[in-house]
């Protein structure tokens, strides 16, 4: 069958398909011009979009009515410098509600030493597109924020949002040292400014992460009047255990990138090529008047740290050289910050004291745990939060040591320390309904809402305490640790076994492979850097063939771990020291072990004392765990010698973990955490891997020396 039409130009042969010269070109031109015109729209369309519309994935037990229906990009954004006492200029920007105009509203800080905000100098225009399309900001700057739906959930929920940069960082000029009392003085300073501007009702909340989480702390301790509420994650309660020297060994590679990444912070540095990328601070104040912002940071130099605050006389993209430009001078100003390893440095023990600019400090000045006495006494209402892959496992005694009626509730979550959101290898694992990040949001907006706005929304009648279990999901709780909570005792035995029964008596002989590293993927990851999210498994089924093991049958019935698991090991060597370092183990079916919590300790720091003493006896600290004072006085310098047996009784971090029917549970026991930690001093005198000593550990067991864990069970 032929069909003809306008024979003169072509013709289509159904059995052998013809196309002539001219209808490809007609084609041609018919798909070029619907393709820009395409182009055209989605260009329109991102002009005018204000991006991605926002979702709580929140599953029911976090779901809050008001936010199914809200109204997003209801904000304008304003930046200014607020002048302290002292003459310190901090930069601050302030989101104000549109929703609410014309009344005066509740307002959320956010104090940070991250920067408020930050600008991407060299966008290339498919990187813009994209931001765009994410963001609903084609840049270059870009809110500081670590989650855009909070701030635009709570700008368009009726708060005003401030975030600042504290001094010494940002575009903030002075200095600072890492958590100095005097940036506590400054956050006061904060909130009395905001609570008395014509936008303000007088009340404020604060949250934040980390280091966010220290500093809301710090300023609830002084209860100023206009604080009402605070909401922090992820932080500890003892600086020193836990951000420095856990187990008393000092955290070398945590410690490294930490200290690298807010020096570059502070100092408006430019380095994409970090896994955690560093890009300078927003500037406050287009001060050449061309509406551009971007151009009023300086150039950067080519050396080995793109900065440039090392410049006598700074130079511009508009090739100006000029000396007054204030956003340099100052980042120029942070060159005189103590950053985190000088103090690390000179903080060998817990009892030290430090000079700090003009102020001799103790960890008393600084350390959360010796805030909560204040805390406690002002009944601040408070909503923590913390992850179970998190380092800084003391959140859990700052909930905990809290007076039972006080308006507090504690959330775990399966995180690492950030962004707040549950890895997505994890997510699969756990089969983890929702995101948590907005998870978290919905909850700490209902929070904010009952305690700031004085909405009747049930949040008062919510379980105070509520636990991700992994491989169980979301439990409420009235307390934490729970109260069904009871310690069941597996003992090591021969033949690298675990069992309830203690009968056996005996010594296992390991020695130590210096080499092993707690690191589970390619970028090295592991509890203590694991900062940004990962899609890798903490798998430790090759990192055990470097340990002795311990493990139990396989497991007739599922067993439930949640809180702080107890290791005792009765150690003896043929050297005068060790470092003893022990991780909790899921081992599967197939074989795989998985990793669940963990937990270290040198031999010289092997005597116990008072766990009240960590807070010069304040307070009770709960939960009640071993502590081993970690002051200068108590340190056994050879803990070892004359082949004496030393017991060894520590903490490992919390979890709450179900251990499947037919799986076993897995200790494994290493002498290192290579690069992680430092390698012991007595065995290692010169940190080089290949110098350490050739050390045996004997672990002891059975009689009067019965080397075990105990685990928190929840029946």
């Amino acid at each position: 069958m032929i069909i003809k039409v306008e024979k003169e130009k072509y013709s289509f042969n159904l059995s052998k398909i013809k196309i002539t010269k001219t209808f490809y070109m007609k084609f041609l031109k018919i798909f070029f011009l619907g393709f820009i015109s395409l182009l055209l729209i989605g260009f329109l369309f991102l002009l005018f979009y204000s991006g991605p519309s926002i979702e709580l994935d929140t599953a029911d037990v976090f779901e809050y009515e008001p936010l199914k229906t809200i109204e997003l990009n209801q904000f304008e954004k304003k930046k200014k410098y607020i002048d302290l006492s002292d003459g310190t200029k901090i930069a601050a920007n302030i989101f104000l509600p549109t929703i609410s105009k014309s009344e005066k509203v509740p307002t959320i800080f956010i104090f940070t030493p991250y920067n408020r905000s930050i600008v991407l100098l060299d966008l290339a225009w498919w990187e813009k597109i994209g931001a765009k399309a994410f963001t609903g900001n084609w840049g270059p700057v870009f809110n500081g924020l670590p989650n855009r739906k909070t701030l635009n959930t709570l700008a368009s929920s009726g708060y005003a949002v401030v975030v600042a940069d504290m001094r010494g960082t940002g575009a903030s000029s002075g200095f600072t040292s890492a958590m100095s009392p005097q940036l506590i003085k400054d956050g006061i300073e904060m909130i009395n400014w905001i609570s008395q501007q014509n936008w303000s009702d007088g009340t404020v909340g604060m949250q934040g992460p980390s280091y966010l989480g220290w500093i809301q702390l710090a300023i609830a301790s002084e209860k100023p009047d206009a604080l009402k509420c605070i909401s922090p994650s992820i932080m500890g309660s003892d600086i020193y255990t836990e951000a420095q020297k856990q187990g008393g060994i000092l955290m070398i590679k945590w410690g490294k990138n930490f200290n690298r990444q807010l020096r570059l912070l502070n100092l408006n540095a430019l380095d994409r090529e970090n896994k955690m990328p560093v890009f300078p601070a927003e500037p406050v104040i287009d001060e050449d008047g061309d509406g551009e912002i971007k151009d009023e940071i300086p150039l950067y130099t080519d050396s080995a740290e793109p900065l440039f605050v090392t410049a006598e006389v700074p130079t511009y993209a508009d090739g100006v050289r000029r000396e007054k430009n204030i956003y340099f001078n100052h980042s120029k100003d942070h060159l005189k910050n103590i950053w985190t390893a000088a103090i690390a440095r000179d903080w060998m023990y817990r009892d030290d004291k430090i000079v700090v600019y003009d102020d001799t400090l103790g960890l008393e000045d600084i350390t959360p745990g010796f805030f909560v006495p204040a805390i406690k006494k002002s009944k601040i209402p408070i909503l923590i939060t913390g992850g179970w892959f998190d380092g800084f496992e003391g959140v859990t005694k700052v909930y905990a040591s809290l007076e039972k009626d006080h308006p507090a509730h504690f959330i775990m979550a399966p995180l690492f320390h950030v962004p707040m959101t549950v890895p997505p290898a994890y997510k699969e694992l756990f089969d983890y309904q929702g995101e948590y990040e907005d998870q978290l949001l919905s909850l700490r907006v209902q929070f904010f809402d009952f305690y700031l706005k004085g909405i009747e929304n049930g949040y008062d009648k919510i379980d105070p305490v509520q636990l991700y279990t992994c491989f169980k999901g979301w439990e409420s709780f009235d307390n934490y640790p729970p109260k069904s909570t009871t310690y069941e005792t597996l003992f090591f035995k021969g033949e690298n076994h675990l069992s309830i029964d203690s009968s056996e008596i005996g010594f296992d002989e390991y020695k130590i492979d210096f080499s092993h590293a707690s690191n589970y993927d390619a970028e090295n990851d592991n509890r203590w850097n694991m900062a940004t999210t990962t899609d890798s498994l903490m798998i430790r089924t090759q990192l055990d063939e470097k340990c002795i093991v311990y493990e139990t049958s396989i497991l007739e019935n599922k067993l439930q771990v949640t809180g702080h698991p107890i290791v005792e090991i009765f150690i003896s060597s043929n050297q005068n020291d060790s470092d003893v370092f022990v991780y909790l183990s899921d081992v599967a079916e197939d074989g795989t072990v998985y990793y669940v919590s963990e937990g270290q300790l040198r031999a010289g720091w092997h005597r116990q004392v008072d766990d009240d003493e960590q807070v010069n006896y304040l307070y009770d600290i709960k939960p009640d765990l071993p502590w081993h004072g970690f002051d200068r006085g108590g340190y056994d310098n050879h803990p070892l010698a004359g082949n004496a047996v030393i017991s060894m009784r520590f903490d490992l971090t919390p979890t709450s973990w179900v251990f499947q029917k037919g799986h076993k549970l897995r200790i494994s026991i290493a002498g290192a955490d290579f690069e992680n930690f430092e390698l012991n001093p007595t065995l290692c005198p010169d940190g080089n891997l290949k110098n350490c000593q050739s050390t045996v550990l004997n672990i002891h067991r059975g009689n009067t020396q019965m080397s075990k864990i105990e685990l928190p069970v929840l029946k």
